[in-house]
């Protein structure tokens, strides 16, 4: 049976062990499995027991932009939890985070269970819930096992915007001085803003300078050196300090309605009311979705065709396009390309930093570092380099180089046979550590430990 209820959308009821098919779609859509429709909107938030809200608009954004979803879970006093989809991603063109709203559902509790009714409920609402490929979630999700079995394409893993909320809630909880507070909060924001990997890892160090031992496991600091975690975030370009102002507003606004409220109808009414006033109140721009220019999709093809190590120096190649003028012309069988590229800065002392987009993300010597190395007829020298992961492998492998003439003019000899293939298969793991990236470099470790754990035994201490 269906209830129209004096409000801008229809109310679809299905008994218990039914589930109602819609043809069409209508100006939005409240789902809720009961037995009986009798004092159904008199029903209390706390008694009632699922119920998810969609509007035409939220659906057909979902259709065009399902790769990436963010899951935000609000859990209000009376112990129910607001659950906010919102559509995520570098190409998607709608600023506002309110427009980018898709889903709005209240399981009826937090099982596994329920969470998988609720997921269930998402996909019958949207056909394309098979392309998402992406779920950002909280810390706080209490059955995240379920959204991943929801969605078996999808990788689940924590947001930027979760992390960042995480820190924010944690240094607000430990009482420190004002001013001590309002400084820690401005580093944190000015993070955010950037989250390069440099800034990131500046963060992590004043917290461990700051933040008490024993308080500090709370902070889960090491999230900020969790490349994956940035990643879909780090593709925003300049629009990241605005991303987590608007996301927090609008999760905000719903969150504080649906605590407020204490029955559905007016709940739903409220939360209706506020997601369309966010959405009035945006310019045209950031209702209307426009198609992702140039700049986005090659980002995104980068992402999807490359590797992660790859794309990040396809990645960095971009930024130089992207700060400097191009001279294209071209010809029969050829373009003829010449970039003119913006000035940088090259630290005059010890020559170890540069301004440029590679530096800061690589830490390694740039054109512009070797430029004035060339100029100087100056040489590299160990101590500019921030990161001198590999010199001692490389070492390595020229001393092995050095010993090559005299292993081959040796006689055979088994033992001698034994060490060589111990070293050159040494130098050869060594080397593959050495230049992958930390995500690769962690998961090679954890396989040679449980290598050597299962030949030699858990008891006795392997040196990596």
């Amino acid at each position: 049976s269906k209830v129209n209820a004096k409000c801008p959308w229809k109310a679809a009821v299905s008994a218990q062990g039914h589930k109602e098919k819609q043809e069409g779609a209508s100006a939005a859509c409240l789902y809720f499995p009961c037995r009986y429709t009798r004092g159904l909107l008199g029903l209390s938030l706390q008694s009632f027991p699922t119920c998810f809200f969609q509007r035409a608009n939220m659906g057909a954004l979902f259709a065009r932009f399902p790769q990436a979803l963010l899951v935000h879970r609000f859990c209000a006093p009376s112990g129910r939890a607001l659950y906010i989809f919102v559509a995520d991603g570098p190409c998607l063109a709608v600023r506002r985070a309110a427009g980018r709203v898709v889903h709005l559902a209240v399981p009826r509790n937090e099982t596994a269970s329920g969470l998988a009714r609720m997921c269930e409920a998402f996909r019958a609402f949207n056909p394309a819930w098979w392309r998402t490929r992406v779920l950002l979630v909280g810390p706080d999700l209490p059955e995240p096992m379920a959204l991943g079995q929801a969605f078996p394409a999808a990788e689940v893993r924590l947001s930027a915007f979760h992390v960042c909320k995480h820190l924010q809630e944690q240094i607000q909880r430990l009482g420190l001085e004002p001013r001590a507070e309002r400084l820690l909060l401005s580093t944190l924001q000015s993070t955010m803003c950037g989250a390069t990997e440099g800034k990131r890892k500046e963060m992590h160090r004043v917290l461990n300078e700051t933040v008490p031992p024993d308080l500090l496991p709370r902070f889960h600091a090491h999230w900020l050196l969790t490349d994956k975690i940035w990643a879909t975030y780090g593709e925003r370009g300049s629009k990241k300090s605005d991303y987590f102002m608007e996301l927090e507003a609008v999760t905000q606004g719903l969150s504080q309605i649906f605590s407020a409220e204490l029955f559905l109808e007016t709940c739903i009414a409220s939360l209706a009311k506020y997601y369309q006033k966010c959405v009035s109140e945006g310019s045209p721009c950031d209702t209307v979705i426009s198609p992702p220019d140039a700049e986005e999709c090659i980002m995104q093809s980068l992402s999807d065709i490359c590797t992660d190590s790859a794309a990040r120096l396809c990645l960095s190649e971009l930024a130089v396009v992207q700060k400097s003028v191009q001279l294209i012309g071209t010809n029969a069988d050829a373009v003829s390309v010449q970039i003119l590229e913006d000035a940088h800065r090259v630290t005059q002392e010890g020559l170890g930093s540069c301004t440029c987009h590679f530096n800061q993300t690589f830490q390694l010597p740039c054109r512009h570092i070797q430029a004035v190395l060339n100029s100087e007829r100056k040489t590299l020298q160990p101590e500019m380099l921030e990161r001198q992961k590999g010199c001692d492998v490389i070492q390595g492998m020229q001393d092995d180089a050095d010993h090559l003439l005299e292993d081959l003019e040796s006689p055979w000899d088994e033992s001698r046979d034994k060490y060589l293939a111990v070293s050159s298969l040494t130098a050869e793991v060594s080397r593959l550590l050495a230049s992958c990236s930390t995500e690769e470099f962690e998961l090679r470790c954890s396989t040679l430990r449980a290598l050597a754990d299962s030949w030699i035994g858990p008891y006795m201490q392997v040196k990596l």
